[in-house]
């Protein structure tokens, strides 16, 4: 193991245990003291270990080590057009900051748009003081599907949405590793970390506005704490789960939020006994002061509806992050690929390399 291979593991250590002493970093790294020396002198000189004087039972107290939270920091976008959300986290996973924004120009060209996106998202961490060069990457939440490596968001909202090169048109104007996927997946990641779900399965459901007042139903699996995609990134896409403004048009509170039940139930009925999840959530919090009532309402309907065709056993709650859950989830996924890959983590994190120039174009 070199010295670039000893501090990865030795930075994903300190991650998933906390602090440990040098005695402990010696016998689970397997190395010397000698080579374990270099390897925290080069970690500290590089900001990204914090030490203190511990005591540990008896006997005299032993420098503990743990890692420095905030040397990098993950950013999270959600684009839930023309709404923005941008968080920060630490490498804890910690929200930082948090802000929400609005697309000002028009939504018509994608690359005008994500250049807009990536101006204003630069502009907000200089405001919040995170310095660009300690940024890891960025993880972006669209309504899109896959098309190899392009995005369209389907539908007729955004029309001319198609086969967006976004993560190219990203990268470039960014300087950083930028992660995109579907926005219901990255809420979906929020809501398992926030749970603790890392075994376990989660059947994550967002109930979201469209530009022209439709809702839209979007779903996501998580697995063992991870998002499936499925083969091609599109995995959680239901057909048809929207229901068109002139459909609720008029309509009184109740009848309305009847009408919105009728049309989503078929969707969970099909997606319960097919994912076999331990818990159901739904997020609902952009319908507002009609969510909680929603949300019961659904869950009332689904469980009577399954009693007599599915043994399995599931609960159905609200989701527990709700504000800015795309976003945050967003930065976890920048984090989840950067700590679960040592080259990554060589590259982003330790030696701090960048996939451009490290620093935001033009900005």
């Amino acid at each position: 193991m070199n010295l670039g291979e000893r501090a990865v593991r030795m930075v994903q250590l300190l991650r998933e245990k906390g602090g440990l002493t040098r005695r402990e970093l010696e016998v689970l790294l397997d190395t010397s003291r000698p080579t374990l020396e270099k390897t925290l002198q080069e970690l500290l000189a590089l900001g990204l270990l914090l030490s203190r004087e511990e005591r540990r039972g008896r006997g005299r107290p032993a420098t503990v080590f743990r890692l420095n939270p905030t040397a990098r920091f993950a950013l999270g976008v959600d684009l839930e057009l023309p709404g923005l959300y941008f968080v920060a986290l630490d490498l804890e996973g910690k929200v930082l900051a948090q802000h929400r924004s609005r697309i000002n120009g028009s939504l018509d060209d994608p690359r005008d748009c994500l250049e807009e996106v990536c101006a204003s998202l630069v502009a907000w961490t200089q405001e919040v003081g995170i310095a660009w060069d300690k940024v890891i990457g960025v993880g972006v939440g669209m309504p899109i599907f896959w098309e190899g490596d392009a995005v369209t968001v389907k539908g007729r909202n955004l029309p001319t949405w198609v086969r967006v090169p976004a993560r190219e048109i990203l990268e470039g104007e960014l300087g950083v590793s930028v992660t995109v996927g579907h926005d219901v997946h990255h809420m979906a990641l929020a809501e398992a970390e926030y749970r603790g779900m890392e075994k376990g399965e989660l059947f994550y459901v967002a109930l979201r506005l469209g530009l022209r007042g439709d809702i839209r139903m979007g779903a996501c699996l998580i697995t063992g704490g991870r998002i499936y995609k499925g083969a091609h990134g599109n995995g959680g896409s239901l057909y048809q789960a929207f229901i068109e403004p002139e459909e609720l048009r008029g309509l009184p509170r109740q009848q309305r939020l009847e009408r919105i039940a009728g049309s989503f139930q078929p969707h969970f009925l099909h997606a319960i006994p097919l994912l076999d999840p331990d818990t159901v959530a739904i997020n609902a919090a952009e319908l507002g002061e009609d969510e909680e009532e929603l949300v019961k309402l659904l869950s009332r309907r689904v469980q009577e509806a399954l009693r007599s065709e599915f043994a399995g056993r599931f609960r159905i709650v609200p989701a527990a992050v709700r504000e800015a859950a795309g976003a945050i989830g967003g930065a976890l996924a920048v984090l989840q690929h950067v700590f679960r890959d040592p080259e990554v983590l060589w590259k982003e994190v330790v030696a701090g390399e960048k996939v451009a120039s490290g620093k935001a174009k033009g900005y």
